[in-house]
C-alpha cells in the first residue's frame, strides 16, 4: 500500500553532550521531551536534527522559546550558584519577533528584531 505521507526515523539525528565551554549551535527549536535520563531538547540545524540533554540553567531559559523559533544556544561552561553548586552555564537568543511564549520583561525595547533570555533567573541551590 503506497501512501503520499513523508516518513522519518525515529531517533535518527545527532546527540551532543554539553562537555566543551564555547559550543554554540544555531537553529530552528523543534521541543522539549522526556528522554531516559532527563529532560532532551531538539534543535534543526542546517547539519540536521540535534538532540542535547537540557540541564536545569538551560531548561529554565529554553522553556520560553516557541517551538519553531530561531535560536541560538551556547554552552559557557561549568559555574557555580550561590548556594555553592555547580551547574552549567548557557546563553539562549532569539530571532525575531513572537519567538518567546512570554512577552517580553522589558518593554519598549529598540531591538525587536533579537532578544537574550537572561542568565538574570534565580539559580535553584
Amino acid at each position: 500500500m503506497s501512501s503520499l505521507k513523508r516518513w522519518r526515523r525515529v531517533g535518527q539525528g545527532q546527540f551532543h553532550k554539553w562537555e566543551q565551554p564555547g559550543e554554540e549551535f544555531e537553529g530552528t527549536w523543534r521541543g522539549a521531551h522526556e528522554g531516559r535520563f532527563g529532560p532532551l531538547g531538539t534543535l534543526e540545524t542546517s547539519d540536521g536534527l540535534m538532540t542535547f540533554p537540557l540541564p536545569t540553567a538551560l531548561l529554565e531559559r529554553i522553556r520560553l522559546v516557541r517551538d519553531g523559533a530561531q535560536v541560538l544556544i551556547q554552552y559557557t561552561g561549568m559555574q557555580t550558584s550561590k548556594a555553592g553548586r555547580p551547574f552549567k552555564g548557557f546563553e539562549v537568543f532569539v530571532s525575531g519577533d513572537g519567538a518567546l511564549v512570554e512577552p517580553a520583561e522589558h518593554g519598549g525595547s529598540t531591538r525587536p528584531a533579537e532578544s537574550s533570555i537572561s542568565d538574570s533567573h534565580r539559580q535553584e541551590g
